[in-house]
């Protein structure tokens, strides 16, 4: 057994532990792996925080617990080291994706460790070539040179697909020899269109392009650190490129379907090495990297550029940001832990009715006077006065509008104002973004970052389907992300989120309250309170209708048009919802046919109907005489065009008192033959 002894020296990892770092342990090893690799890390001189920034992360991915992997670890730390393994050292290869899972979401380059640079790769422009382009892809190639004022700078340069320039450089004996320039040589990061050179010529924006030597204090950061802050991003490198000089460029493949994608992804890069001073023009998807094989002068001193490491970290950005898209979220707690910290009840913004914190959607008809309803509601929170009765509580509120000019708004907001008896317009702000609506995944973070720190109890959206964007309102899943950005206003803001809706075309009384709504039912659903503005059967009135999450039911009620407000009136009944017009010709007919009751009505009359035959078509069928002969010993004469109403009602509610056999294509009652 080797002697063990302390030998305080950084010195390269075996391939073996390597190996374990790219493909981990298989069940019933993973300890012991760890332990191993563990050993080679404290005997090669690497400080513990360094090996567990290492180890932690595959440790994680291969099932084993943070807890446990730490024990381990430092269970080695506790022991003295041994004659450190010789060399077979390669680059550190390609991490699978899931040791992306780091144990602390931070940015690891915060912990100032340091990192052994690997051994340089042979042949690196054409290995750069053929993992990073494809053979039919134009590769812009650039030579630096000294301009009118001594300065040197790349040329335009040559732009050849990668299988051309592949071609050049086997004749020549290397890049270098195609372009002999000392003063450095330079490529494009991402493929361009033929002669081009800008962000514009790009064809695919599929890497990144990350360079540092200096910390934002203007402190370097010397190579061996910036490769750790880059490996532990568990980032996908596509290539690791040494400059010949202080810095290392590491380009990030993100593989963006578009521009917009790009730079949003550019920014999560940046976001992620915030504190290190990175060059801001390597945003642009045209940036110009040093090419691996060429030469640069610094001080005199001729160096070469070589390439490093290829394909580092995670398999894809996809899987990169998916392991890292749960760094915000919040601990599981165990349950006595949570249930021994009493959580206080948000504030109520309307009493009764609205949290703050809660989204609420108000949904009415076409010119039910939604937007009014809401002004009135901001005026109230904001000013602590009563709204449609219910107390409130005094809070700051923005309107968000995207519908009404401004002078329209102002004009409303004077009238609500007078009527309510208000004249302090200072507890709100009005932000008109009428013109400027947009998809709201795009736009929710820009309200975000504009109104941080303000303060607001309340924010109104006003209408909610200006930032469906493509999104189509009928469609489940659109609405479901819709709605996800509006929780996350309210989630990041404090702010109750309040949008107003629209019903269904038509009369929509029929209906249960939360279903009027128009559009996905996940209207119905997802709001913590849905208030329902249904026309009262007398004019300038409305049924109010609540669903309620966190608060205790409310009964309906009626609002009443006066002025410019509503006001509530008790002496109402709100079940006397407005009627359907013009479907009946007598009020006889209007209680007996009524859609929606008719099936409750006639139901037991015609669930043992034989079967009669017909097409589809029910004008054509013995079935509208059945039916008008069972109406008639119930209700009276009954016509076939009537008849004909309650059939369709008949024949299409959930539980099918009628139904239709497709085998032989008759009509039947449901229980016939029972």
């Amino acid at each position: 057994m080797a002697k063990y002894r302390s030998t305080g020296l950084a010195m390269a990892l075996p391939r073996r532990t390597l190996e374990y770092l790219q493909r981990g342990a298989g069940e019933g090893m993973r300890n012991a792996e760890l332990f191993d690799a563990t050993c080679q890390f404290r005997d090669a001189g690497h400080p513990l925080e360094e090996t567990e920034a290492q180890l932690l992360a595959r440790a994680l991915a291969d099932g084993l617990t943070e807890a446990e992997a730490r024990t381990t670890i430092r269970s080695v730390y506790a022991r003295t080291s041994r004659e450190p393994l010789g060399a077979g050292v390669a680059p550190i290869p390609k991490v699978p994706s899931s040791t992306a899972r780091r144990p602390s979401p931070a940015p690891v380059h915060r912990e100032r460790s340091t990192m052994a640079l690997p051994v340089t790769l042979d042949d690196g422009f054409v290995r750069l070539l053929d993992a990073c382009f494809q053979p039919d892809e134009f590769v812009a190639i650039a030579p630096a040179a000294e301009n009118e004022e001594g300065e040197i700078a790349p040329r335009r340069g040559v732009t050849l697909t990668a299988a051309e320039w592949k071609s050049k450089v086997a004749a020549k004996g290397g890049i270098d020899r195609v372009f002999g320039t000392k003063l450095g040589l330079f490529l494009r990061i991402n493929p361009m269109a033929k002669g081009g050179a800008k962000n514009e010529d790009v064809t695919a924006f599929r890497h990144v392009l990350v360079e540092f030597d200096r910390d934002e204090a203007g402190k370097p950061i010397p190579k061996e650190e910036q490769y750790h802050a880059v490996v532990a991003s568990g980032m996908p490198v596509a290539a690791l490129i040494d400059s010949g000089n202080k810095s290392l460029h590491a380009w990030i493949r993100v593989d963006a379907p578009d521009e917009a994608e790009y730079k949003r992804r550019v920014e999560v890069i940046w976001g992620w090495f915030s504190g290190i001073n990175l060059d801001k023009q390597n945003r642009n998807p045209s940036r110009l990297s040093r090419c691996p094989d060429g030469w640069r002068t610094v001080d005199g001193d001729v160096r070469r550029q070589c390439l490093l490491v290829l394909e580092l970290g995670a398999e894809s950005w996809t899987a990169w940001e998916a392991a890292h898209s749960n760094s915000d979220l919040p601990p599981i707690l165990p349950g006595q832990a949570f249930m021994g910290q009493p959580e206080p009840e948000p504030p109520q913004l309307v009493d009764g009715i609205l949290h703050q914190g809660a989204k609420m959607v108000l949904g009415g008809p076409s010119k039910a006077r939604k937007s009014w309803s809401l002004i009135d509601l901001m005026l109230s929170v904001a000013t602590g006065t009563p709204w449609w009765g219910f107390p409130t509580r005094r809070g700051r509120a923005l309107y968000l509008n995207f519908e009404l000019p401004p002078f329209a708004l102002q004009y409303r907001i004077h009238r609500i104002a007078a009527a309510k008896g208000i004249d302090d317009f200072t507890g709100f702000d009005i932000w008109n973004l009428r013109g400027h609506a947009t998809d709201f995944s795009a736009l929710i973070p820009k309200i975000l970052g504009r109104i941080r720190d303000t303060g607001y109890s309340l924010i109104l959206i006003d209408p909610i389907y200006k930032g469906l964007g493509a999104r189509n309102e009928n469609d489940a899943g659109d609405i479901a992300s819709l709605l996800n950005e509006v929780e996350q206003l309210a989630a990041k803001s404090g702010a109750a989120a309040v949008f107003g809706a629209h019903f269904s075309k038509g009369n929509q009384a029929g209906k249960e309250s939360i279903d009027r709504i128009g559009g996905s039912g996940v209207f119905a659903r997802d709001p913590d309170v849905i208030l329902t503005m249904t026309p009262h059967e007398e004019d300038d009135a409305h049924v109010i209708d609540l669903t309620l999450r966190a608060l205790p039911p409310v009964k309906p009620f009626v609002v009443r048009w006066c002025e410019s407000i509503f006001i509530t009136d008790r002496n109402a009944d709100p079940a006397q919802l407005k009627a359907p017009q013009g479907n009946l010709k007598s009020e006889k007919a209007k209680s007996t046919y009524k859609l929606g009751s008719a099936a409750d009505r006639y139901a037991s009359a015609v669930e043992t109907m034989p079967p009669l035959a017909n097409g589809r078509v029910p004008q054509e069928s013995e079935v509208l005489a059945f039916i008008s002969a069972r109406i008639a010993e119930i209700d009276g004469d009954c016509t076939l065009k009537e008849a004909q109403r309650v059939f369709y009602c008949l024949a299409n509610m959930k539980s099918g008192p009628i139904v239709f056999d497709k085998a032989t294509r008759l009509w039947r009652g449901r229980r016939h033959g029972v």
